[in-house]
């Protein structure tokens, strides 16, 4: 309620042509300010860039965090699903797991796993599976504390093993036309179809890896150097 009076949120407006792919995790942040972002805050960006819209990633950015305890104050900096999950205690003192995890849309697994950062913090225990509680005496902190959070980026390994999964059949097809296939020609063909972010760092070891995944899975079989339908 304090932080919608206040208005304190700060953007960073990015062009997907210039940035490096980002994760996209659908989460619901909290609601005063998701809802101000893609009310008053859209339609104010509407009006100044007509011909462009807006992306939200609610998984990104941070959170500075100020918690008010009777006899003292613990400063967080989280990310702002965190942020979602200890606000779910502003109105109740106890609160389920299962409650939690469909108000931030996130599986109950993860929930537990965000949980326990808050548990393990002295902000929060948990009284019965799956059922959490404020403690009634925290402890001083010794400063702020800051989540250690997932990096923003998709890694670049991610990105090419993701895209060469999407060739699973073109090397099938391959593999079909001439029975058997090495590595160097796989890597030779998928360099010229892959995109050029991808293909420009792609190496053998990595379609020697995606071929013996295929091994693995059972859709080749791998004799004398060479990748074959198997028997």
């Amino acid at each position: 309620k304090q932080w919608y009076q206040r208005r304190v949120a700060i953007t960073a407006g990015i062009s997907h042509v210039f940035w490096p792919n980002l994760r996209n995790e659908e989460v619901t942040i909290y609601k005063p300010l998701q809802d101000y972002l893609a009310g008053e805050y859209q339609a104010a960006y509407s009006e100044l860039k007509r011909s462009r819209t807006l992306e939200w990633k609610l998984n990104l950015g941070f959170v500075e965090l100020d918690l008010e305890f009777e006899e003292r104050t613990l400063s967080f900096t989280v990310s702002p699903v965190q942020a979602t999950i200890i606000l779910c205690f502003e109105e109740s003192e106890k609160c389920h797991a299962d409650t939690i995890s469909n108000t931030v849309g996130l599986s109950l697994s993860q929930t537990r796993k965000k949980l326990a950062f808050w548990v393990t913090n002295g902000v929060l225990k948990e009284t019965s599976k799956d059922m959490f509680e404020l403690e009634k005496e925290v402890k001083e902190s010794g400063g702020m504390v800051v989540e250690e959070m997932d990096s923003a980026m998709v890694k670049i390994e991610q990105v090419r093993e993701e895209e060469l999964e999407g060739y699973t059949n073109f090397v099938m097809g391959l593999i079909n036309q001439s029975g058997q296939i090495t590595v160097d020609r796989v890597h030779k063909m998928l360099s010229l179809l892959l995109s050029d972010s991808v293909a420009g760092q792609l190496t053998q070891e990595e379609v020697k890896n995606f071929l013996d995944k295929k091994v693995k899975q059972k859709l080749l079989a791998f004799t004398g150097g060479v990748y074959k339908k198997p028997k």
